[in-house]
């Protein structure tokens, strides 16, 4: 049976507002401030939070004041989104403009039970379907939601961050003889059965036809939720989706320069990604399509063993991960960015210099292998690790990294180690 508009907006309230994502997406960090979830993206900050009492109403001008505090340190543009419904939202509202916070777009909610929506078929010789990042038609669709807009949340948040398509966040557009005319993208909320539009550059409904939304897990999808105001909001509603209440933004930025990029990333499947992936197996002879794993560890490198330590959770494991970290941090330029490659396996990028520290997102690299090949270094491959899983080896290559980090590795692995090569042990 279906759920009416009060329900609707009752199951939207307790379970989407105020969800924090465990554990936090790549690159970001989630910062609580009383009944207050800020999402710290490096480039921005959301808060989001549920209904907020009377008691934490009437604080609403010292919470603003404190998100304030916050995003200034990080200089993060700041985004706050208030619901007409709320018993806090006049008052809330208030404290906001007070704070210097500028009112932005109002649109309906609208929250749709899978199940009963039912969406319209493309037209022929019109397509709808999901694209990467990596083909062309993304670039499209990131066109055309730079054109439209302002949406819930920009398509260019998800590419800056590189989020995956299909399990993270799925794209799809809408082509006429190979060119894109519409675009849409959902995020998956993990752990609930929802799923958010982010936006729809055009009143084109056929766009969510045929959701493969079977990819985003581990929960099913019951609920999809969207922002829409006009002709979008009007094809919505005939699909099947009910308006549970309205929605503000709120906008605040502080004084500097916000970064143009997140921390840290995923790698997209590149040119230049596969690059940087054929100048470390150069760095350190290492052919992985031959299939022998040997490899040859350059004259400015050491080796060290650490398969007698235990798992990840091996204290040694752990502490000699800190030292690379230490050591990268020490050696790479600032604005230089840090890549971990595995042959033919996703990977991350990151600024050592924005990730690790108080504050600020985890350290999302390894250097010891674990099950795979894996490289943590430079762009130039100037400086950098190779884990070898089979051998658990660890080579650590570039003078200047050598020097920040020897010493320390000795002490936790030791001096020596063994190869599939023919090079005596260092």
């Amino acid at each position: 049976m279906a759920l009416d508009t009060g329900q609707l907006l009752a199951e939207h309230d307790g379970t989407l507002r105020g969800h924090v994502r465990m554990p936090p997406r790549l690159g970001t960090v989630v910062e609580r401030i009383g009944p207050l979830n800020l999402t710290h993206y490096g480039t921005h900050c959301v808060v989001d939070h549920p209904p907020l009492n009377a008691e934490d109403s009437a604080s609403a001008a010292r919470l603003a004041e404190m998100v304030q505090v916050s995003a200034a340190a990080r200089t993060e543009p700041v985004e706050w989104r208030v619901f007409h419904h709320d018993a806090a939202a006049s008052h809330l509202s208030i404290a906001l403009g007070t704070a210097g916070f500028s009112a932005g777009w109002e649109r309906s909610v609208l929250v749709g039970e899978i199940a009963e929506l039912d969406f319209p078929e493309p037209e022929p010789m019109w397509e709808a379907g999901s694209v990467r990042w990596d083909e062309p038609q993304a670039q499209q669709a990131l066109d055309l939601a730079a054109r439209t807009g302002p949406h819930r949340v920009p398509l260019e948040t998800w590419h800056a961050m590189r989020s995956a398509p299909y399990w993270d966040v799925e794209v799809r557009v809408l082509t006429h003889r190979g060119m894109v005319t519409g675009a849409c993208w959902l995020e998956n909320v993990s752990d609930t059965a929802y799923a958010v539009i982010g936006g729809l550059t055009a009143a084109r409904p056929e766009l969510l036809a045929h959701l493969p939304l079977w990819r985003f897990r581990p929960l099913s999808k019951q609920f999809l939720v969207a922002d829409a105001d006009g002709e979008v909001r009007d094809v919505l509603l005939a699909t099947g989706f009910r308006e549970v209440t309205t929605v503000r933004s709120h906008h605040w930025t502080p004084p500097g320069e916000p970064a143009a990029t997140p921390p840290a990333r995923h790698s997209l499947n590149n040119g230049e990604v596969r690059q940087i992936e054929r100048r470390c197996e150069a760095r350190v002879g290492f052919d992985y399509d031959s299939g022998s794993g040997r490899y040859r560890a350059p004259a400015d490198s050491r080796r060290w063993f650490y398969g007698l330590l235990g798992d990840r959770d091996d204290p040694t494991i752990a502490a000699a991960e800190s030292v690379i970290e230490r050591g990268l941090r020490a050696c790479v330029r600032p604005g230089e960015w840090v890549y971990e490659c595995r042959p033919y396996l996703n990977g991350w990028e990151f600024d050592p210099h924005r990730v690790g520290g108080p504050g600020q997102p985890s350290w999302p690299g390894t250097a010891i292998a674990d099950q795979e090949f894996q490289f943590l270094t430079t762009a130039d491959a100037r400086v950098g690790t190779f884990g070898h899983y089979l051998e658990q080896t660890l080579v650590v290559f570039g003078e200047d990294l050598l020097a920040q980090v020897a010493d320390d590795l000795d002490r936790l692995l030791g001096s020596g180690t063994w190869t599939f090569d023919s090079q005596a042990p260092t």
